[in-house]
C-alpha cells in the first residue's frame, strides 16, 4: 500500500516539474511593453525569493522524489507523512496553473502587459487597468514551502541514495534558469535596439529562438546530468556500505544532520513565530474577555436604571392622568354650582305666585293703610262666599305645580355638584398617593413591596363605583312637599325591582 503511495507521488512529482516548466515558459512569454520578459529573478514581495530559487527548489526536490521508489525504508514511513506530501505536491501544481491562467488571461483577454511594477508586483495592461499579483505569487510561495517541508519529512524517513546533492543541484538549476533568464532579456533587448531590415530582423530572431532552444537543451541535458549523478552517487554509497556498513551510517547521520539544520532551524523559527502568536491571541483574548464583563456590567446597570425609570414613568403617568382628571372636574364642578345658583333662583321666580296667592290676605289691610290708593280686588284679599274650601286648595295645588320643574331642577343640580365634589377629592387622593409612593419606597425600603401593593389597592379601584345612588345622596332631595311628589315621581317612573324569591 505505501509502495503504491510512492509510486504515485513520483508520478505527480514528474506532473510538478512539467508545470514548473510551463511557468517559465510562460513568464518568458509575459513581456511588457517595450519587450522586456518577466524577470524570473527578481524577490517576490515581503518575502526572500524568486521565481527562479522557487522552481529550482521543486526541480531538485523532483529529482531527488524520482529516487523514492528505490528507497529500502518505505515499509517505515506512516502513511499520514505521504499523504501530505501528495497533497502537497497537488496544492503546488494547483498554485502554479492558477498564475499560468492569469498570466495568460492578461496577455490574451486585458491587451497584453504595459509595465511590471516590481516593488509590489502590480501589472499594468494595455487597456489602462491594474492588476494585483502578488497574491498568487505568494501562494506558489507558501505552496512549495509547504511542499519542501512534507517533501524533508519523507526524505528523513526513506533516505533514498541520490539525495545529499540538494543543495548543489538546487543552486545550479536556480543558476541555469538565471542564465536563461538573462539570456533571453538580452535577447530581447538586441531584438529591440537593432534597426536593420525586416530580413535582418528575422535572421536575429532565428538566432534568438536556437538560443533559447539550446538553453532550454542544456537544461534537459543537466537535468539528465543530475539524474547520472545522482544513479552513480547511489551506486558508489551501496559498495561504500557494504564494506564500511557502520562508518557509512556514521558519515551518513553527520552528513543528514548537516543538510537539515537549515530545515530545522526555518522549522524552530516557525515554531517561535507561532509560540509568540499564541500569546499574543493570549492576551488578546483576555482583553477580550475583560472588555465583554465591563460590557456585562454596563448592560446591567442600564437594565436596572430602565426598570427603574419605567416604574417613575408609570407612576408619572398616574399621577399626571389623576392631575388632568382633578383639573377636569373642578371645572366641571364650577359649572355645577353656578348651575345650581341658577336653579335657586328659578325656584324663587315659581314660588313667587304661590306667595302672593298666600301671603295677600294677610298683607292686603297693610298695604291698603299705607297706601290708601291702591285698590284690591276683594276675590284677591279672601275668598267669596261661592267658593269653597276645596276650591282655594286646588289653587294653591295648581300653584305648586308651577314649582316642579325648578324643584327637579334643583335637585339634580345638587345631585351632580356632590357628585363632582366627591370625584374630585377621590382623584385628589389618587394623585396624592400616586406621587408620594416612591418617597414612601426611599423612607422604608424594606417594606417596597407592601407600600407598592397598598397604594395600587388604593388606585385601581373605580371611584364611580364607590358613588352610592342619587336618590339616596341626602343634599339631592328637594324639602317637604316637594321632595315628596319627586319620590313619588321617581317610582312611578323607575321600574319596580324585582323581590328575590323566599327559599
Amino acid at each position: 500500500m505505501r509502495q503504491k503511495s510512492i509510486e504515485t507521488i513520483v508520478s505527480k512529482a514528474e506532473e510538478l516539474a512539467t508545470s514548473a516548466n510551463n511557468l517559465l515558459s510562460s513568464l518568458a512569454r509575459f513581456e511588457d511593453g517595450s519587450g522586456q520578459p518577466f524577470d524570473v529573478r527578481k524577490t517576490i514581495r515581503s518575502i526572500d525569493s524568486s521565481v527562479s530559487q522557487i522552481v529550482a527548489r521543486i526541480q531538485s526536490a523532483v529529482g531527488i522524489i524520482a529516487e523514492f521508489g528505490k528507497a529500502t525504508r518505505a515499509d517505515l514511513v506512516p502513511a499520514l507523512v505521504l499523504s501530505n506530501l501528495q497533497q502537497s505536491i497537488t496544492d503546488c501544481v494547483t498554485a502554479i496553473d492558477t498564475l499560468i491562467k492569469l498570466v495568460e488571461n492578461l496577455v490574451q483577454s486585458q491587451g497584453g502587459l504595459l509595465t511590471f511594477n516590481y516593488t509590489n508586483f502590480h501589472a499594468q495592461t494595455k487597456n489602462g487597468q491594474s492588476h494585483n499579483m502578488e497574491g498568487q505569487f505568494l501562494a506558489l510561495f507558501n505552496a512549495s514551502e509547504t511542499f519542501l517541508q512534507r517533501f524533508f519529512e519523507s526524505l528523513y524517513i526513506l533516505k533514498p541514495r541520490a539525495s545529499y546533492s540538494f543543495q548543489a543541484a538546487a543552486s545550479g538549476l536556480s543558476s541555469v534558469i538565471d542564465n536563461a533568464n538573462d539570456n533571453l532579456t538580452a535577447l530581447k533587448n538586441s531584438l529591440k535596439k537593432v534597426t536593420v531590415s525586416e530580413q535582418s530582423l528575422k535572421s536575429k530572431e532565428d538566432e534568438a529562438t536556437s538560443h533559447l532552444e539550446e538553453i532550454k537543451r542544456l537544461k534537459t541535458d543537466g537535468d539528465a546530468d543530475r539524474k547520472t549523478i545522482a544513479d552513480y552517487l547511489a551506486q558508489a554509497t551501496q559498495q561504500k556500505a557494504s564494506v564500511q556498513a557502520l562508518h557509512d551510517e556514521a558519515v551518513k547521520l553527520d552528513s543528514s544532520v548537516k543538510a537539515y539544520q537549515t530545515a530545522f532551524d526555518q522549522f524552530q523559527k516557525q515554531l517561535d513565530e507561532r509560540e509568540e502568536t499564541f500569546t499574543e491571541g493570549t492576551a488578546n483574548l483576555a482583553a477580550l474577555i475583560a472588555m465583554f464583563e465591563g460590557q456585562r456590567t454596563s448592560v446591567e446597570e442600564l437594565i436596572k436604571r430602565s426598570e427603574q425609570m419605567l416604574a417613575s414613568a408609570t407612576v408619572s403617568g398616574l399621577a399626571s392622568n389623576f392631575s388632568t382628571m382633578t383639573e377636569k372636574l373642578t371645572s366641571e364642578l364650577w359649572w355645577a354650582r353656578f348651575a345650581f345658583y341658577i336653579g335657586i333662583l328659578f325656584l324663587t321666580v315659581s314660588a313667587l305666585p304661590l306667595l302672593a296667592f298666600v301671603i295677600m290676605p294677610l298683607a292686603a289691610p297693610f298695604i291698603q293703610f299705607y297706601f290708601p290708593g291702591v285698590t284690591i280686588p276683594a276675590i284677591e284679599i279672601a275668598p267669596s262666599g261661592a267658593q269653597n274650601g276645596w276650591q282655594y286648595l286646588g289653587q294653591v295645588l295648581a300653584r305648586i305645580t308651577i314649582l316642579l320643574p325648578a324643584a327637579w331642577f334643583v335637585s339634580f343640580a345638587a345631585i351632580r355638584h356632590s357628585s363632582l365634589f366627591r370625584l374630585r377629592e377621590h382623584y385628589a387622593y389618587k394623585y396624592s398617593m400616586a406621587v408620594a409612593v416612591e418617597g414612601f419606597k426611599q423612607q422604608a425600603p424594606s417594606y417596597d413591596q407592601e407600600i407598592a401593593a397598598l397604594v395600587l389597592e388604593q388606585l385601581a379601584f373605580n371611584p364611580a363605583d364607590k358613588l352610592i345612588p342619587s336618590k339616596d345622596i341626602r343634599e339631592g332631595k328637594a324639602p317637604g312637599i316637594a321632595g315628596y311628589l319627586l319620590e313619588k315621581i321617581r317610582a312611578r317612573v323607575e321600574p319596580p325591582l324585582a323581590t328575590p324569591k323566599a327559599k
